[in-house]
């Protein structure tokens, strides 16, 4: 297929903010996607089927056109919602993000004609009626994308679509944005959060969710405590664990050794002041935090699940540990606390790493694929 003018791409998502409150992290890989791609090339819009949400303002803030179903992710009305968007808009490729996107995105794309990518970011938990409708849709889709070879394995098995169809593309950040400040900066920003000074953190970024093993960590605290007082932590982030995790940390008495921060925008200054980054999550399609803790320089413990295996090194770029087990962590955290040299060497190693996961490298593979799946259209 030959386009003299820009491309029409549509990227479809069942929505873009998890809590109502803040932009989820799809909407925040769509705003650097979309702005990592070339213009000329494109003409890109979004296409949420929630109603206007803060993840939508985020977009539009940066120039983005979204449009909103407002049907919920449930509604087969969002079919002849898609296809209306296809005609007036004159789509030529639309990307799924979700499972109820996949779902309808797929059906209307084979409707009006063009071609479909579906993008799985994360190991579901699949029911029974969603195993029959992926294998109903499985020759309606015309190629896939997974966050890591995780995801893929998952998306072979559970979503039924051919290992020919699939590509793996890890999410990627803006690398230049998480350069480590200064010493000034992080002691002034220490100050402000009112931390008491000479404390090394321990911190994490997360959505407190039951998947992201918040609890693991907290139960880890008081060991950790134990061998060195003069340790602090950080739980960064928000979600519906929120309440029942700070009540877990009052029954072990760490209010003087530990901090929520709730959401927070400033993350480049919070992984400034770590030493060192904990992410016990039980399980993980592609940790973008991890990336953005490697990109720093900050020392890491994680569980060795998921996606993560494909980011992070063994004893290389960062430590390794089973996933559920406080053992495990509080005795990783301990030996970086105790070995200061290793904790540099891991980190040092890190950032290197790190420089794989670019953002715009991960633009530059999208715009390949989507080349890919043009020459697929039935238009």
């Amino acid at each position: 297929m030959t386009h003299s003018k820009p491309i029409h791409l549509m990227h479809i998502v069942d929505k873009l903010s998890m809590d109502g409150l803040n932009p989820n992290s799809c909407a925040i890989l769509l705003k650097d996607w979309i702005t990592h791609t070339d213009i000329g090339q494109y003409s890109i819009t979004v296409c949420s089927f929630r109603a206007s949400d803060p993840g939508g303002k985020f977009l539009e803030k940066h120039g983005i056109t979204v449009h909103y179903l407002g049907l919920g992710k449930y509604s087969p009305k969002n079919i002849d919602a898609i296809c209306k968007l296809i005609e007036e808009n004159k789509i030529d490729l639309v990307h799924l993000h979700g499972y109820s996107a996949a779902n309808f995105g797929r059906i209307a794309s084979r409707k009006k004609g063009i071609s479909n990518i579906v993008h799985e970011h994360a190991v579901l938990k699949i029911r029974p009626h969603q195993y029959i409708v992926d294998f109903l849709l499985r020759k309606h889709t015309n190629l896939a994308v997974t966050v890591s070879h995780a995801v893929k394995t998952f998306v072979i098995r559970g979503r039924s679509i051919p290992p020919s169809k699939i590509h793996v593309i890890g999410n990627g950040i803006k690398l230049e944005a998480f350069k480590k400040r200064g010493l000034p900066e992080n002691e002034k920003f220490r100050s402000g959060l009112d931390i008491p000074e000479n404390r090394r953190i321990v911190g994490t970024v997360t959505r407190l969710s039951s998947e992201k093993g918040t609890a693991i960590f907290i139960k880890a605290m008081p060991k950790i405590i134990a061998a060195f007082p003069d340790v602090f932590f950080l739980v960064v982030g928000d979600g519906p664990l929120r309440t029942q995790l700070k009540h877990l940390s009052e029954d072990l008495n760490l209010s003087k050794h530990l901090k929520f921060l709730g959401f927070r925008s400033d993350i480049l200054a919070l992984l400034s002041i770590f030493d060192i980054h904990v992410l016990p999550s039980l399980s993980e399609g592609f940790s973008l935090s991890l990336v953005e803790a490697m990109a720093v320089g900050n020392a890491i413990v994680a569980t060795r699940v998921g996606g993560m295996r494909e980011i992070l090194e063994d004893e290389k770029t960062g430590l390794f540990i089973p996933p559920n087990n406080t053992e495990a962590l509080s005795e990783k955290v301990s030996f970086l606390l105790k070995n200061p040299r290793e904790a540099l060497k891991l980190s040092e190693s890190a950032v290197h790493s790190s420089r794989r996961f670019g953002i715009q490298s991960s633009a530059d593979s999208l715009n390949r694929l989507y080349q890919q799946a043009l020459e697929k259209s039935t238009r």
